[in-house]
């Protein structure tokens, strides 16, 4: 229920959540247990921030509220348009950390060495740059995850010097990692591009270095005037931010001290991105005068499923307290063990179809399968189809990184960055041209002072060192980036499709009529997301940070099904029954953890605690004696689950 108030609706809240959201003049932490509303608490508190009585009209535009996907800050506005009034406009950073650092950076590029526009990385090139790297250091290609693993790990570690000297080589490579990394970014540099953590290490540098700009008719140091900007910062999920995020936050923060941080350590799941807990849990010896208020009634499941999953998180030692509740009544956890994990998909089969059809009549849409790891999709998959229930596979390969969607993008990117080479090698045989690997290489042999692969084409056309057909084809695709260079990305997208015959080409690549017709929905549906966007450069940036809601997009989210998913996946997901299947030890906890130790098999029990408060009223909980064929034992969780059954 929401009310009127000062021109703007009033959220109704618990006493526990007024409490943290009239708290001003010190660090805040909100520890919110799972389903305790902790969104509707950071939104409430934007709403609180802006009707105090000595708040500006411009209040709205200096209030900065991290949230944690792209997605999550659009829902953000959309609900503070609901309940202020104001526009989008008005809250211009409601962003992700990514998102935010991208428009200081965008400012001040100078001072870290760049010029207007800079191009944000793909994932595409950066597997293609770090593959080049290693290639000149005759390794080879198979390398380049582990190589772009370990620089995001440096990065986000916030001090890539003292990562490497800790983590001086990659196993099987006898380069040492620092030499890598230094190539890495002289590329990066060269094409005046940045990687995803890019984005926010220089962010991190020009307001660390105390760098100065001329502000009016001042020169003021960045860090300063960002600092004097944002009258408040709120921080969601606090518990996943990693060393750099967190630097970032401290150099941000006014003297003022209204730092607001909401979120949950027993849901701190991505140690392995890089985020460390201990910012969440020494919050209040590292803020002077920090106030801790919890959430602790859980408005999603019922209480049976809220206390089980509390014994579960009271084996884990670095925690802090608090005692969810629910008032929910009725909930059911139950434990099952199958012989093998074929039994164990055709008894989740049979027992969705009978929720489904009995008595209970719960939509397919409102149950979930969840697993540690991808690979314990497949049986269920199976199992579905034949017994023809609908599922959506969840959390698979984003939409950005479909190849006809890079196709297309590439061309843009090729128009608008001259002097990236990963794109216009991408797209100078797509579609065939006849320009194939030996013609490229011979392009490249007239680079000269900084020279561009699209340069050294250009030369090739000016100077006609072409055959004629070859020639005329060059000629065309260099029109095709020019053309588009000043359009709308909409209009953009249209022109290479029309101009290449890119349809015609996508069917000669497929297998059959429905790939393609996959293949060219994805490519309408570009088409609408650009729509919306004025520029180039903008729908190329939306494009380039979106990876931050990979784990959580997907096309086929809209349709009705059961969900398949793995547990990273199901984090802030809500669903009436939920199967936790695969609770094995060295699958969950998975095998890299148990070798890791205790903190890490900790992180993997706080993943279990994430999968059990997905539900609702129903927790299935299964494990197998024998998965795809091979011995396997009952997981040490399950032990401490049934305890606490007991």
């Amino acid at each position: 229920m929401e009310q009127k108030k000062n021109g703007s609706k009033q959220i109704e809240l618990s006493e526990q959540q007024k409490q943290a959201i009239e708290h001003y003049g010190s660090p805040a932490l909100v520890v919110a247990g799972a389903g305790s509303g902790k969104t509707r608490t950071l939104t409430a508190k934007i709403v609180d921030i802006i009707n105090r009585e000595n708040a500006s009209r411009s209040a709205s535009k200096r209030i900065l509220a991290i949230t944690f996907t792209n997605k999550a800050a659009d829902e953000m506005k959309s609900r503070l348009y609901e309940l202020t009034g104001k526009g989008y406009a008005d809250f211009p950073w409601v962003r992700t950390y990514h998102s935010a650092c991208l428009m200081i950076l965008k400012r001040h590029c100078e001072l870290a060495g760049y010029k207007e526009p800079i191009q944000i990385c793909t994932l595409y090139h950066q597997k293609k740059l770090s593959e080049q790297i290693l290639l000149n250091y005759n390794l080879e290609k198979k390398h380049a995850s582990n190589l772009l693993s370990i620089i995001s790990h440096a990065k986000n570690s916030a001090n890539p010097e003292r990562y490497f000297d800790e983590h001086p080589r990659m196993m099987g490579v006898h380069v040492r990692a620092y030499e890598l990394f230094k190539q890495y970014e002289e590329k990066l540099m060269e094409a005046n591009s940045v990687d995803f953590d890019n984005i926010l290490l220089k962010t991190r540098d020009i307001l660390r270095d105390n760098s100065k700009v001329i502000v009016g008719d001042k020169e003021v140091r960045v860090g300063d005037y960002y600092r004097d900007y944002f009258t408040h910062i709120l921080v969601d999920e606090y518990q996943d931010t990693n060393n750099l995020q967190d630097e970032l936050t401290r150099l941000l923060l006014g003297s003022h001290g209204n730092l607001f941080c909401v979120g949950d350590d027993w849901q701190a799941v991505y140690g392995f991105r890089g985020s460390n807990v201990s910012h969440f849990l020494e919050f209040p010896k590292r803020y002077k005068n920090a106030r801790v208020f919890r959430l602790e009634q859980n408005y999603r499941s019922a209480n049976e499923i809220v206390q089980v999953a509390n014994g579960l998180i009271d084996f884990n030692k670095d925690k802090m307290d608090k005692r969810c509740f629910s008032i929910k009544q009725g909930g059911k956890v139950e434990i099952y063990d199958f012989s093998s994990d074929i039994d164990e998909a055709q008894w989740v089969s049979s027992r969705i179809k009978a929720l489904n059809q009995r008595g209970e009549g719960i939509p397919f849409e409102k149950m979930a399968v969840v697993y540690r790891t991808k690979f314990c999709s497949l049986p269920f998959e199976k199992n579905f189809r034949m017994f023809k229930i609908p599922y959506k596979l969840m959390g698979s390969q984003g939409f950005f990184e479909r190849m006809e969607v890079m196709d297309i993008n590439s061309y843009l990117a090729a128009s608008l960055f001259p002097k990236d080479d990963v794109s216009f090698e991408r797209i100078i045989n797509t579609p065939k041209r006849g320009i194939g690997p030996a013609k490229i290489k011979e392009m490249g042999k007239l680079r000269r002072d900084g020279m561009s692969l699209q340069d050294c084409a250009r030369v090739m056309v000016t100077e006609r060192l072409l055959a004629k057909k070859i020639h005329e084809q060059l000629s065309e695709l260099i029109s095709i980036i020019d053309d588009i260079r000043d359009l709308e990305p909409a209009t953009a997208i249209q022109t290479v499709i029309e101009r290449t015959d890119y349809y015609e080409y996508l069917r000669q690549q497929v297998k059959n009529q429905d790939e393609f017709i996959s293949k060219k929905e994805n490519l309408e549906q570009l088409w609408h997301t650009a729509k919306d966007k004025a520029d180039i450069l903008e729908y190329l940036e939306e494009a380039a940070l979106i990876r931050e809601d990979k784990e959580e997009s997907d096309d086929n989210e809209k349709e009705d099904g059961v969900a398949l998913l793995t547990i990273h996946s199901a984090k802030g997901l809500e669903f009436d029954t939920v199967f936790v299947v695969g609770c094995e030890e060295n699958l969950f906890p998975h095998w890299r953890s148990i070798d890791s130790g205790d903190k890490a098999v900790q992180e993997e029990r706080r993943l279990m605690y994430v999968a059990m408060t997905r539900a609702e009223k129903r927790l299935y909980l299964s494990y197998a004696e024998y998965r795809k064929g091979q011995y396997s034992m009952k997981s040490r969780f399950i032990n401490q689950i049934e305890r606490c059954l007991r």
